[in-house]
């Protein structure tokens, strides 16, 4: 088989290179990004050409595309890559709301996945996990209101704000350190560095920012409820990799805590930590549970009378769950993987 990512150096792509070797090992790999270099991956120097390369009459086509770059390159090169016979899957906000293209999480709404489908919209880092815990709620009580606060790890803005966001830190943490000041005053306050910012990309007349936009959207489509009612704040904090989301569920008919655990307990691709304190629930432990959503902290929240208000803590590493596992897994509904934790 041979696979394709576009994209191949960033962040995604590194992770998808490492999941490509579990799922599909005896892969020709064809790799692409925005020029001409080399990547070096687990001990091994890739030839990677410029996505311009794709435009060439002669280029070979393939079975499998991962496009990981961003918009204007998706739009560009997505429709190319399926003229070369690839089946595309794009991690990009391009095709997300195209009504035409399944938006897929893997383990809620894979069999949008078919025989016939050429292109699919892998969906935003936050919306995977989220989806994943709704699922089985949705589909056992019913799914009322939904409101979401989000924490999101500087590595979902790419490799140059991670790199800067890791070397800002080192010396400004040093600089206080040396200053014998640690109140944070030598800090950036607009930075991510020991800090907390919104999410306010693109921010609308509505005064909610294109991430808050996503997950709302996003979450009605793959969840099949287009009048859901869910509201989301978004913001980044100073942790390199992980997203965290406190969640607050409305459900259409009362439940109790036994009965959401054992859904939550049994749902795919999913991580269940017990009890009300959040032990093991934390972002940097999404990278310890790489391929999972970590869901836990379930507890009735405070101003419900009936049993269908609750509260629960979904965290997952944005890179793999968040993006590349969710591609992988996706593939795998067309061409079986090796590796039994990447198969829907």
């Amino acid at each position: 088989m041979r696979i394709c990512i576009l994209g191949a150096t960033g962040l995604v792509g590194g992770e998808l290179l490492t999941l490509i070797d579990r799922a599909w090992p005896d892969a020709e790999l064809a790799l692409y990004a925005s020029r001409d270099q080399t990547l070096e991956h687990a001990g091994r120097t890739h030839q990677v050409y410029a996505a311009s390369s794709l435009e060439q009459a002669d280029t070979r086509g393939g079975e499998l595309a991962f496009v990981a770059l961003d918009d204007q390159y998706s739009a560009r090169y997505c429709p190319r890559l399926v003229e070369l016979g690839y089946r595309v899957i794009d991690k990009s906000n391009t095709y997300r709301m195209n009504p035409e293209v399944p938006l897929i999480v893997a383990g809620v709404n894979h069999r949008r996945a078919t025989a016939d489908t050429k292109l699919v919209a892998n969906p935003n880092c936050t919306t995977i996990p989220l989806s994943l815990a709704l699922e089985p709620l949705r589909a056992h009580y019913g799914l009322g209101e939904v409101t979401v606060s989000s924490y999101q790890a500087i590595s979902g803005a790419g490799l140059a704000p991670l790199t800067s966001f890791v070397d800002a830190t080192i010396a400004g943490f040093s600089q206080m350190q040396r200053a014998g000041e640690l109140s944070g005053a030598l800090l950036d306050a607009s930075a991510y560095p020991g800090n907390v910012v919104p999410h306010n990309g693109s921010t609308d007349d509505s005064g909610f920012s294109s991430e808050e936009r996503k997950l709302v959207n996003e979450s009605r489509k793959i969840l099949e409820l287009p009048k859901l009612g869910l509201s989301a704040q978004c913001c980044r904090v100073p942790v390199p990799v992980g997203h965290y989301e406190n969640v607050w569920v409305e459900l259409e008919r009362p439940a109790d805590a036994a009965g959401i655990t054992e859904l939550l307990g049994a749902a795919p691709f999913v991580r269940y930590f017990p009890g009300p304190e959040g032990t093991h629930l934390t972002a940097l432990a999404t990278v310890q549970h790489r391929d999972d959503a970590l869901v836990g902290r379930v507890r009735r929240d405070g101003r419900d009378t009936n049993g269908r208000r609750w509260c629960l803590t979904v965290a997952a590493d944005n890179l793999r769950l968040g993006a590349a596992t969710n591609a992988v897994r996706i593939a795998s509904a067309w061409f079986d993987a090796a590796d039994p934790s990447l198969r829907v």
